[in-house]
């Protein structure tokens, strides 16, 4: 079983680029997909017992490049991401409590991408919205595809002129 889960707030500008993945994988691919605050447990919730679990999480960078895409795996993650926003715990602190209650799935996979603006509002920055279809459409090529849903590639490939 694969799992993408989108962390952030839609509301809280380019916190929204996690859930604007996963919103961008609906209909693509054959997996899990959910969205959650970043909240420990309801991270492990998400995560137990998946094969692979994806994270998709915007992070903050100092200077910020809004749109550069990190990816970390599990022991890197638990010892860099902290949360965007202001809650007191994230992303880290969810792979440290998985692990130590047993319940991380086999293989965890991060991908960050850097914001430039959390504050109040609907809506990502540019850099920000080109990673998000960058990560939705790298995760659509790599992840199996939901049944009945046609690639690109799949689509040329069985044309002559293609």
């Amino acid at each position: 079983m694969i799992t993408v889960i989108g962390v952030g707030n839609a509301f809280r500008r380019d916190d929204g680029a996690g859930p604007a993945v996963v919103e961008a994988l609906r209909g693509r691919v054959d997996a899990g997909l959910a969205v959650t605050d970043g909240e420990p447990a309801r991270l492990i919730d998400l995560w137990a017992g998946a094969d692979l679990a994806i994270v998709v999480d915007a992070v903050r960078a100092d200077p910020p490049e809004p749109g550069r895409i990190h990816e970390l795996d599990a022991e890197t993650a638990a010892l860099t991401a902290r949360p965007v926003t202001d809650h007191a715990l994230g992303l880290g602190d969810a792979v440290a409590l998985g692990s130590a209650v047993d319940r991380m799935p086999a293989r965890l996979r991060v991908l960050a991408i850097e914001g430039a603006d959390f504050g109040f509002g609907r809506g990502l920055t540019p850099g920000v919205a080109v990673a998000v279809g960058a990560v939705a459409d790298h995760l659509a090529g790599a992840l199996p595809p939901r049944r009945g849903a046609v690639r690109p590639a799949d689509d040329r490939a069985g044309r002559k002129d293609a």
